[in-house]
């Protein structure tokens, strides 16, 4: 019986999840879904960020949805590495779109236009194409037939890749949060700024860099490096017409503009 019952399973054909268009709100470089339903309550605008390893909320809005911290996370940024309080929402709606028992930091959000963040805690549970050219994110979308496509390299649940810039090997998290290429170690940038995060700001050089991935994408790219110990750089999503990542397949599809 157990063997009969694995040759059904194995040629029987399997259904392709659904395509679930979700219009967003362009935000700068950055995607925002403006009625995201959390807990039962809403709606909110959320903050699409690829290279954010959870979800994160105000402490405003915890208190109005009455969550209480169930522990506490490291949260790692440009700026550093700070511990925050973290809450389990029973659920996160989004359309049609049902995600039960997602995790939220609870933190102070840099931009004041925008409720909370949707990081890799939601993201990570889906197939998605991030679309900047039509504003949009698609959930079990089809791979891109056209663009660069490289093996996911999983870093705490960020879609990490491996790359080439400026002539050495480099892993970069695909980072629909940020503007620049930024990189962590010795800089040979002379340009002094000031980056600013959602945990502080920090000392950095800017300058450009030459990005290579795969065979068949090469861009000169601004960038910014911090002096801090040698970790995953981060690469712009927005530099790119879309991104598609899958997280069943183990792929990322870069589509250039």
């Amino acid at each position: 019986m157990r063997l009969i019952c694995w040759i059904v399973l194995v040629m029987a054909p399997v259904a392709a999840a659904q395509e679930i268009v979700l219009k967003a709100e362009r935000m700068a470089h950055m995607l925002v879904l403006k009625e995201v339903y959390l807990s039962g309550q809403g709606p909110f605008r959320m903050l699409i960020d690829s290279g954010a390893s959870s979800c994160a909320i105000r402490p405003s809005l915890a208190r109005k949805l009455g969550l209480r911290p169930a522990y506490a996370v490291e949260l790692e940024t440009a700026a550093g590495v700070k511990r925050v309080p973290a809450v389990r929402l029973d659920e996160l709606r989004i359309g049609t779109v049902r995600n039960r028992d997602v995790e939220a930091l609870v933190t102070e959000i840099e931009s004041s236009r925008v409720d909370g963040v949707l990081g890799q805690s939601w993201l990570a549970q889906h197939d998605y194409l991030l679309d900047f050219r039509s504003s949009r994110l698609v959930l079990n979308a089809a791979a891109p037939e056209h663009g660069v496509t490289t093996a996911l390299r999983s870093s705490d649940g960020r879609p990490q890749i491996a790359a080439d810039v400026n002539g050495r090997s480099q892993d970069l998290v695909v980072d629909s949060g940020t503007s620049d290429l930024i990189l962590f170690g010795r800089s040979r940038f002379a340009n002094p700024v000031e980056l600013v995060t959602n945990s502080g700001s920090v000392e950095a050089e800017t300058g450009s860099s030459r990005v290579k991935i795969g065979s068949n994408f090469s861009r000169l790219m601004t960038s910014a490096a911090v002096d801090a110990s040698p970790r995953p750089g981060l690469l712009p999503a927005a530099a790119f017409a879309s991104v598609y990542v899958s997280n069943r397949n183990g792929v990322v599809v870069l589509v250039p503009r």
